[in-house]
């Protein structure tokens, strides 16, 4: 598709130029577009990582548990494949939430093939963006982000990823339109559409321009073989990724409406001069719009001088507006406009608290995500265990860094065995008889240290202890 394109324009430019065309001058131009592909291909291909994403269920019916055989409610594993892009020397790659959602363990993969343990950052349900980080002990190469304000329809479009698995895989098209919403992927639409192939598996991966700068991440087919494709802006990316990064979610502006399309035969009646803004269908209690004096009826017309163009525009800049800032709202009611000052509030549902802000101070490690508790004799009975020794994993956030490292509640932490990356250095194993055992290991391990934990479950039958490699608790 795409080489046939390339030939239909190399054939139309001699005659637009007023020349017929010559097989020399064709393979000329061809050549040059061609070397300028293979140029993006090679610039860009070490920046782009395969996902493997393994998500954990309960198996339907458990074999029996006895000597030697598995611990009781195995679970099996399910695994969903995805591309993400490095955007940072330091290790921290951009995908889409949908790659990682829910997902226990994440292995990503390098272009040499190199496997690493990614940690989730934070992630952004609402533009289906999520950001990784996997700890290396050097630079990587990471891509160049672009502009995608800049982009127009027409221009060069080439989608990387690893659709169906296939690693690294470059098709090219053209961007064949901007600011696409209702696609019904994510809350916050205003997709790019190109008709490079994009299909599963390419989720996650960078869309680029000629120059090989990422402009979007791609993020949905309506279905195999369709020739569209959608990706998230990379400016709209932008915005997000810092606050992932610093906080590890957006949290994003609230006026407390809710609000609906003006249609062509409502422009007249509502007094307005073509159809553009949005109309406020209700008011939510207590919300900063009902507050303000907006009332149901009215179009929100504008916000903060910007003219508003549809709903999804609306949607757009209030989420987009720090949440404590005042704004000016203009509306148009019964044909008159007037302005009103509104503070934007926190969206519901956002502004959850991270993981070092749950729970005792003394009885977690809040950096890594998870509570932890000394061993009581009412804890050992609810968790049916033999021995007081050991740390209980009480609480593990979701996503965390504990969480992608597979602990859960109710298994108990006791013994690390860490190995110094020293060469010849004899791997050293400590109990963990309590948390300021626990506290005092983590803080001896050397830099760059590998740790295994020793965990321990309880049961009807005994204890049972099994090995965990801890990825992010690598000694710093």
């Amino acid at each position: 598709m795409a080489h046939r394109k390339l030939l239909l324009l190399l054939v139309l430019i001699p005659f637009l130029a007023g020349a017929a065309p010559s097989p020399e001058t064709e393979l000329s131009l061809l050549r040059r577009i061609e070397e300028v592909f293979s140029s993006v291909a090679e610039r860009v291909k070490p920046a782009v990582v395969s996902i493997r994403a393994e998500r954990l269920r309960v198996a339907a019916s458990a074999p029996r548990e006895g000597e030697g055989e598995t611990p009781p409610h195995p679970e099996i594993p399910r695994f969903a494949t995805g591309s993400g892009v490095i955007i940072d020397p330091r290790g921290y790659i951009l995908t889409n939430n949908h790659v990682v959602a829910d997902a226990e363990t994440l292995i990503v993969r390098l272009s040499d093939n190199t496997p690493y343990r990614a940690a989730v950052v934070g992630t952004d349900p609402y533009t289906d963006l999520a950001l990784l980080k996997i700890d290396v002990n050097r630079n990587l190469p990471a891509a160049t982000l672009g502009n995608s304000d800049k982009v127009r329809v027409g221009q060069w479009a080439i989608a990387v990823g690893d659709p169906f698995g296939i690693t690294r895989t470059f098709t090219v098209g053209v961007v064949s339109g901007i600011g696409r919403t209702g696609v019904g992927v994510a809350r916050y639409e205003y997709f790019i559409q190109t008709d490079a192939a994009i299909n599963r598996g390419n989720s996650g991966g960078p869309l680029l321009n000629i120059d090989g700068e990422v402009i979007g991440i791609n993020t949905a087919i309506p279905s195999p073989g369709s020739g569209l494709g959608f990706s998230i802006p990379i400016n709209m990316a932008k915005d997000v990724i810092t606050h992932l990064r610093d906080s590890g979610q957006f949290v994003r502006g609230y006026l407390g409406v809710t609000i609906q399309p003006v249609a062509d035969d409502m422009v007249h009646i509502l007094g307005l001069p073509r159809a553009q803004g949005a109309l406020v269908g209700s008011l939510l209690p207590d919300g900063p719009a009902k507050k303000a004096g907006i009332e149901v009826g009215d179009v929100i017309v504008g916000l903060d001088g910007k003219e508003i163009h549809d709903t999804a525009h609306l949607q757009r800049l209030v989420g987009w507006t720090p949440p404590g800032k005042a704004v000016k709202v203009d509306v148009v009611r019964s044909g008159r406009r007037k302005t009103m000052d509104i503070t934007v509030t926190v969206l519901p549902g956002e502004g959850r608290p991270k993981p070092a802000d749950i729970g005792p101070k003394s009885q977690q490690n809040g950096a890594y995500g998870m509570k932890l508790e000394n061993l009581t004799p009412e804890l050992m009975k609810q968790n049916q265990l033999g021995s007081p020794e050991g740390v209980l994993v009480r609480e593990v956030e979701s996503g965390s860094r504990a969480f992608h490292d597979g602990l859960r509640p109710g298994m108990v932490i006791r013994e690390l065995i860490y190995r110094s990356p020293q060469e010849g250095a004899p791997p050293v194993r400590s109990g963990v008889r309590n948390l300021e055992d626990l506290e005092n290991l983590l803080r001896r391990l050397p830099a760059g240290a590998d740790v295994i934990a020793r965990l321990v479950r309880g049961s009807t039958q005994g204890e049972r202890s099994f090995f965990t490699v801890l990825h992010s608790l690598r000694g710093k």
